[in-house]
């Protein structure tokens, strides 16, 4: 039995991922140490409340920490741990991605660092001329599946339809999912989609998200307490889609500008709060620790 599904980026911004065809969907989460998806959020949830099976992925660069990546990864998607498939994308292109053969090392560090984390074993992510090209023994001897991609060409393929692999694995015996398109079309979504194909029941797809072996429980941190509050800003100030300073930019809210807040927490020298939005969350530092009224009041 094999289920099909979709996997999407910020570019299916205003997309109901729950609506369209598929049995999963897997949404891009953060990439490096400073992106997250401003669409997470909205279609993580929308997978889940279809009742449809949940993957999340992290894009990882080799300009930053690989653990810092992974920490940040996990705290955008800690509220679906145990329910989705942790994935790693590592696409052999130009640029700042990873592209030669230490980002097979990177990329086994990204992968035990997170299974260590949270007990859940994730998935690698690459094209076939990159698993062809470069020596995974490491990672497939750490018993991490496959999700290959590879497209035969550009035609527009309407409709799931799924098909055979052209060319063959060199390092793993099978591929837990297949990407097999990227000119894929559904109905409720006027664009390109890539199409997956998932070698498994939901039963399987559910082994995935779940922990294999117990985590050991980290040092109490900082804690978000309750701070039911509006702030008025006495300047310009930046909204974040995570509490750090090095997290992406949401908007400048610009002085004289309301924030209602659920929630606050001291941490990396600033003091945060939470503010709930339509499709998730923003965070603003109301001032760095020991003068938290120099932003707002």
């Amino acid at each position: 039995m094999s289920l099909n599904g979709i996997d999407v980026a910020s570019y299916q911004a205003g997309m109901n991922v729950g609506e369209v065809a598929g049995d999963f969907v897997l949404v891009k989460a953060t990439e490096g140490i400073d992106y997250t998806n401003l669409e997470f959020n909205g279609h993580a949830k929308q997978t889940l409340s279809a009742g449809k099976k949940l993957g999340v992925y992290h894009f990882i660069r080799n300009d930053s920490d690989i653990k810092q990546q992974a920490d940040y990864f996990l705290t955008v998607v800690k509220p679906f741990i145990g329910k989705t498939m942790l994935v790693l994308d590592f696409e052999n292109t130009t640029g700042s991605t990873i592209q030669n053969r230490a980002g097979v090392g990177l990329a086994k560090q990204w992968l035990d660092y997170v299974y260590q984390q949270t007990g859940v074993r994730p998935v690698l992510y690459t094209g076939i001329n990159c698993e062809n090209s470069l020596d995974w023994s490491s990672v497939v001897n750490a018993n991490y599946g496959l999700w290959i991609a590879q497209y035969n060409n550009y035609n527009v393929v309407n409709g799931y339809q799924p098909r055979d692999l052209y060319g063959s694995l060199k390092h793993w015996k099978t591929a837990v999912m297949f990407q097999y398109t990227s000119t894929g079309r559904l109905r409720g979504w006027n664009g390109n989609l890539d199409f997956d194909v998932f070698y498994g029941d939901k039963s399987a797809w559910d082994k995935y998200a779940k922990a294999t072996k117990a985590v050991k429980p980290k040092p109490a941190g900082p804690k978000w307490v309750k701070e039911k509050k509006t702030y008025t800003l006495k300047t310009a100030v930046k909204l974040r889609t995570a509490p750090s300073t090095s997290a992406s930019v949401i908007a400048v809210l610009p002085a004289g500008s309301t924030v209602t807040t659920d929630q606050a927490i001291i941490q990396g020298g600033y003091r945060w709060v939470r503010q709930p939005r339509s499709n998730g969350y923003a965070y603003m530092a109301t001032g760095p620790i020991g003068n938290t009224l120099e932003y707002v009041k």
